[in-house]
């Protein structure tokens, strides 16, 4: 078997990329040069070989390699792809400088070097605990703040306890793209679009939100600026400039945004305050990192700090797949391998054995505790429906709101909304198509997320997977001491008849000591006689079993 690469070389991080054929020229892109392929070029070696060694920082680092300035394809010799839905290679340098590769190979019993040697940074109980709905004020209502506000009772019925709300500051308009422009390109870090209301109209519905048990975060630019940005003026060396000393973005096809500076203190001084003033002014309870993985995370570190010293209980949250940003600096990272793995099993890509050790590997190779946002949705990605067909969304869901981590539904997951491309959908003008309702995948959600929230052993009990007879039926436990819940999912068609691989799961599921608390289809227990199932289960079905009378072990 050929060696793994990247690894580490002599002087940094050694990449291969070994050609099949004579290609003009071949290059490294990735989250550690802003995407930009033409920064870092590979030098042909003998028998079509390209190498190139780079000084990386540690952490996480997405990457591609580019043949011939076009074709942007996986490194072939990296097995480990990203789980951000985006095709990604993927590799985690080290403080002493080694190359880590996430392989299947990680378990429980051979854990990641960064799971046996750290624990994650505590992060508060409400953050542990919280479905996080995502949403945009103007997609998801009319009326700005105040319309929101009116929409908090939806959100309570559906159980949602934690908002994630979308920039709503005024965006730049030079080179805008759309009427209203992207969101993300920000004009002002202190400003308020008039379009969505005043600050004292923001300053009720938060506290309202609050009222309602809610808390709030605040999706943060984390970045840059728009290209218009009023510091671009009376700050420019706030921003990375280019050959002709114009402000400039490195990530490609961006032109409309104006990159930090990080090296420039000041600057970062004047956005950790720009991030303390939401949180004083407006009691929002966190952030929402955007594009952290191409932040310093020395800055992330900084904000940590800086932020936790006006709110105690503040949570943020990395857009990044990095193990370290759990050390010093994030509350959640990233995950959307869900959204790859389930759509696996159910097109019987991967077995359910693959997808357990898949799912371990990530677990395994983070630091202890590591808390991930799991989505089958966000942002730059399409509908679940759309990418994985409308039968799975229920399955999916119920995978999404019963295993570890903290679930994260973008706004309208909930009733198969239609409309919604990605983000770009905002650059005009847009609402959510409320009339087309799945009222059957909202019940859905609804009965999952109350019964996530309302059991600590579905938010932090520990996670057993089970195994049994039927490959397209994924089985798993989740107990904190005495409560425990079987979940059993069906990602097919076809109703299946299980049998345990172990009868103590045979005794205790399929007899008496159960109680089957829900059910998305029609199917129902069946018995643990012989020549019968120890469980039936129908097609694209879901069934939640409560394990009752359990005694303390002796």
């Amino acid at each position: 078997m050929k060696p793994y690469f990247p690894a580490r070389g002599e002087h940094g991080v050694k990449f291969v990329y070994e050609a099949e054929e004579d290609v003009r020229c071949v290059a490294v892109a990735g989250t550690f040069n802003s995407w930009d392929a033409a920064r870092h070029r590979m030098a042909r070696r003998e028998n079509h070989t390209w190498e190139l060694e780079l000084k990386l920082p540690e952490g996480r680092h997405l990457y591609k390699i580019v043949v011939n300035d076009s074709e942007w394809i996986l490194d072939p010799l990296n097995p480990n792809v990203s789980e951000d839905g985006q095709h990604n290679s993927s590799i985690t340098v080290t403080e002493q400088g080694d190359v880590l590769i996430r392989t299947s190979d990680i378990t429980e019993q051979a854990p990641g070097i960064l799971y046996e040697r750290f624990h994650s940074l505590d992060s508060p109980e409400w953050i542990r605990r919280a479905v996080i709905y995502q949403l945009h004020i103007s997609a998801f209502t009319e009326g700005g703040f105040i319309g929101l506000a009116d929409k908090l009772d939806y959100l309570q019925q559906l159980g949602v306890n934690t908002l994630w709300i979308m920039p709503f500051q005024e965006v730049g308009v030079e080179k805008r793209i759309g009427s209203f422009g992207d969101p993300y390109a920000v004009r002002d870090y202190y400003s308020i679009d008039s379009r969505f209301g005043t600050s004292d109209e923001l300053q009720a519905f938060i506290a309202k939100a609050h009222e309602y048990g809610m808390r709030v975060i605040l999706d943060w630019v984390m970045n840059r600026g728009s290209v218009d940005h009023i510091l671009t003026r009376s700050h420019p060396d706030y921003f990375m400039r280019n050959e002709n000393n114009e402000v400039y973005y490195e990530v490609p096809n961006r032109d409309y945004f104006a990159g930090l500076n990080f090296e420039n203190e000041e600057m970062r001084a004047y956005i950790i305050e720009a991030m303390t003033y939401w949180v004083t002014r407006f009691d929002f309870d966190g952030f929402r990192l955007d594009d952290s993985d191409i932040t310093p995370m020395n800055f992330l570190a900084q904000i940590r700090q800086a932020l936790l010293k006006v709110k105690a209980d503040i949570a943020l949250i990395s857009q990044s797949y990095d193990e370290y940003h759990h050390l010093e600096c994030c509350d959640l990272t990233y995950d959307g391998s869900l959204r790859l793995t389930i759509k696996d099993l159910a097109e019987r890509k991967i077995t359910r054995d693959e997808f357990v050790r898949i799912y371990h590997s990530y677990k395994y190779s983070f630091p202890k505790g590591a808390l991930r946002m799991r989505w089958l949705e966000e942002k730059e990605r399409s509908r679940i429906w759309a990418y994985a067909g409308e039968p799975l969304t229920k399955p999916a869901a119920s995978i999404l709101l019963t295993v570890e981590g903290v679930p994260s539904i973008m706004m309208g997951q909930e009733f198969n909304e239609r409309t919604l491309d990605t983000w770009t959908s905002l650059f005009h003008e847009y609402q959510l198509d409320w009339n087309r309702f799945d009222e059957e995948l909202y019940a859905h959600y609804k009965a999952l997320i109350h019964l996530r929230t309302s059991h600590a052993a579905l938010w932090e009990g520990e996670l057993e997977f089970v195994g049994h007879s039927e490959d397209s039926v994924l089985t798993y436990i989740r107990r904190r001491g005495n409560e425990e819940f079987l979940i059993v999912v069906n990602v097919s068609e076809k109703p299946r008849g299980i049998w345990f691989e172990e009868r103590r799961f045979a005794d205790t599921y399929a007899g008496a000591n159960k109680r089957l608390i829900y059910s998305s289809g029609q199917g129902g227990a069946g018995g643990s006689s012989p020549g019968t199932y120890d469980l039936f289960i129908q097609g694209w079905e879901t069934q939640i079993f409560q394990r009752v009378h359990l005694l303390p072990e002796s």
